[in-house]
């Protein structure tokens, strides 16, 4: 028989076991069985907290999200400098820096195939866009301290630094030697700080 917990932390409890479940089944092949029993409680008490797979995925989302940000302000939080600020960011990649996070990216990337789901999609589009919230406000700061170029909106940088990292998470997970050893990484930063400051560095 499980503990007893406070709502708010099984709920915890519940969000932090499916991880797991989903990297290794996936959104398609986890079932609400095979997330109870990872959490090591019953179905009803599951259902209990979440109405159904697919609202613990969209809650977990939005969970994983929320800790990325308070990541990344804890991050710069020190640093004066929009420009630094952009640099450390750079390096903090959610889906290859965190190993708990990058076991979740990996189902993220999977359930944009369910993205028809609306719910999904929604949840999908609101993960990201708080990200591009977040860096077209450092990088509009960046721009009015003459810091960033001004010819591109800090909307279309901030979701060209989405792309690039969810391309670099993509094809992290491939294990191929010449992809991100500390050289190319340092190079690649360097290349987006170049592309971002239109200067050559």
């Amino acid at each position: 028989m499980p503990a007893r917990m406070k709502a708010g932390d099984r709920r915890r409890q519940l969000l932090e076991a499916s991880i797991r479940c989903f990297a290794e089944y996936g959104y398609q092949g986890t079932t609400t069985a095979r997330l109870a029993k990872a959490a090591g409680v019953t179905e009803p008490v599951l259902y209990r907290h979440f109405a159904s797979k697919r609202e613990l995925f969209v809650a977990l989302l939005d969970q994983v999200g929320k800790e990325v940000l308070r990541e990344w302000r804890r991050a710069i939080a020190p640093l004066k400098s929009p420009l630094d600020q952009l640099r450390v960011l750079l390096r903090m990649n959610p889906a290859i820096t965190d190993p708990r996070a990058g076991l979740l990216y990996s189902v993220i990337f999977a359930a944009q195939a369910e993205a028809s789901e609306p719910e999904i999609k929604a949840a999908l589009r609101l993960h990201y866009e708080q990200y591009a919230e977040f860096l077209t406000d450092l990088l509009r700061r960046a721009q009015r301290a003459d810091q960033v170029r001004r010819d591109v909106s800090a909307a279309g940088l901030a979701w060209q630094l989405i792309h690039a990292a969810i391309g670099f998470a993509l094809i992290h997970p491939l294990d191929i030697p010449s992809h991100a050893t500390p050289t190319t990484v340092e190079q690649t930063i360097a290349l987006l700080m170049e592309i971002l400051s239109g200067e050559r560095t």
